[in-house]
């Protein structure tokens, strides 16, 4: 292992802490202090409050330390390992996982090849046990298999060790609305039972079931793994995967867990807030160098509304809102949905203003053009395996509706829209999209922009104010929360956001 600087060897006084040569604020030396005195905690950081520059402070003045850093994706970590100390091992859950259970039971790779994002729709039969014609409420078999598919895909996100009724939707419940009480549990033990079957051929490495990429996460919870780390630092920790927070659990090493609860945006995908889960010590982050003022003024008034009782000061130089912006000058655009991603496209190459697209379009390319096979009724159109259950578009559009799937939305809306036009135009628009630092206009979706921040952010206008009484409310406003804070300097809302908020 290095040496480390001389400051960052021996214990210090408070007032001589450093982060990469620069004085640490009382915050942040309060938490180095907790991180050097053995303590587990958390941190509440605000947005733009320096959680990354925070954490590398803490490995910084714990060199002799085997130290893993967990990150919330691949992007995040690959940034991390050029900033953090080299005895910093900075992964995802995922590669964790896969590093050990890969090399545990190399048959996975195998089983991996076959499913990867998504299993595909004859394993789910073959594997299933489910009985040929069981048409449960009078669902037809497509519907029936993305319950199957909904089912399992919770199950192997949660901490649980079996299939239970926890795992079954809201809306596949919905299904047996007007059943009898037996009836109804008739349909809960089947479906349990047939998805638990298909479990347990997912994770057997001797199956030839197909397995996801969350399937071996899975895998490796199931087997209480010991990581072997001094230290564990979870970044992000507000948006955690309860199967990595059932791994963290069964650690018995140091852990410090970073992040913003009102950053929560992807509870529809099983996420959980760690941070209000665990009972240890808070410290916070609320000053905010990302941007000034006027930003922090405006997020504060989001956080009123959520019931936050501290307050974000901004340190950094920003305008007033809805005033500075140049058009001429790089700017990123900040989209709520795909769809809207698609529309801001399109308004860019029809002026010629080259602009580039937050995760390119590959993946969403391959459904649209599944999708439209099925829109043209051309059965030899090469399907992806996510969309190789449906036989027609009304199936396919109907269930995209009926399960509120936005990404299935999102394509429908794109080809019925573009009608034999659909290929030429998403072919257009990925085509011309450039990388980011090529491009005057940045476009995003708020939940693929966190951890990132703009010298000038436009909100797009499908940003709408939500309804109080939606179960959704206080993750819409989180939404509205981190699309702000993404800019540095300048902000621009859109027409409803910019009348309830006074701005």
């Amino acid at each position: 292992m290095p040496l480390a600087p001389a400051h960052f060897m021996f214990g210090c006084a408070s007032d001589s802490l450093f982060i990469n040569d620069l004085a640490a604020t009382p915050e942040q030396v309060a938490i180095i202090q907790a991180a050097q005195a053995g303590e587990s905690f958390k941190v509440s950081a605000f947005a733009g409050a320096t959680k990354t520059t925070t954490l590398r402070g803490v490995a910084q003045h714990l060199p002799f330390k085997r130290i893993l850093y967990l990150a919330f994706n691949k992007a995040i970590a690959e940034e991390a390992r050029q900033l953090f100390p080299n005895w910093v091992e900075c992964r995802t859950a995922h590669s964790l996982a896969y590093r050990f259970m890969m090399h545990s039971e190399p048959r996975y790779q195998q089983k991996l090849k076959r499913a990867g994002a998504f299993l595909p729709y004859q394993d789910l039969e073959h594997y299933s046990n489910k009985p040929e014609h069981w048409q449960p409420f009078r669902r037809s078999r497509f519907q029936v298999n993305i319950a199957i598919s909904e089912t399992l895909n919770n199950y192997l996100n949660s901490a649980e060790w079996v299939v239970d009724k926890n795992h079954i939707s809201e809306m596949i419940m919905q299904w047996a609305t007007n059943a009898s009480p037996r009836e109804e549990a008739d349909f809960v033990t089947q479906l349990l039972s047939i998805t638990q079957c298909l479990a347990e051929n997912m994770l057997d490495p001797g199956c030839d079931c197909g397995m996801t990429h969350d399937a071996y996460l899975k895998a490796f919870q199931l087997r209480k793994p010991q990581l072997g780390y001094d230290v564990v630092l979870l970044d992000e920790a507000q948006d955690t995967n309860p199967v990595l927070q059932a791994i963290l659990a069964q650690q018995s090493c140091q852990k410090v867990l970073v992040g913003d609860r009102h950053q929560e945006i992807y509870a529809w995908r099983n996420a959980i807030n760690t941070l209000d889960k665990v009972a240890l010590k808070d410290y916070p982050l609320t000053h905010s160098f990302r941007f000034g003022s006027h930003i922090s003024a405006l997020a504060n008034q989001l956080l009123d509304k959520l019931n936050e009782t501290r307050r974000i000061v901004g340190r950094g130089l920003d305008q007033p809102i809805n005033s500075g912006f140049d058009p001429y000058q790089p700017y990123a655009v900040m989209c709520r949905t795909n769809a809207k991603v698609f529309e801001v496209a399109d308004f860019c190459l029809q002026r010629n203003i080259s602009y580039s697209i937050n995760g390119g379009l590959d993946q969403i390319t391959r459904l649209i053009e599944s999708a439209y096979g099925l829109y043209q009724g051309d059965r030899k159109v090469p399907r992806s395996a996510e969309l190789s259950l449906f036989n027609s578009w009304q199936e396919f559009s109907e269930v995209a509706e009926e399960l509120n799937k936005a990404e299935w939305k999102t394509i429908v809306k794109f080809v019925e829209t573009h009608k034999t036009q659909t290929l030429d135009k998403i072919k257009k628009l990925g085509n011309h999209a450039r990388p980011s630092a090529q491009t005057q206009v940045f476009i995003s979706t708020v939940h693929k922009a966190k951890g990132l921040g703009f010298d000038q952010v436009v909100l797009a206008s499908d940003f709408e104010w939500p309804d109080d009484g939606h179960p959704g409310y206080r993750e819409s406003l989180n939404v509205i929360y981190v699309a702000i804070t993404r800019a540095k300097r300048v902000l621009m809302l859109p027409k409803g956001l910019k009348k309830v908020l006074g701005v």
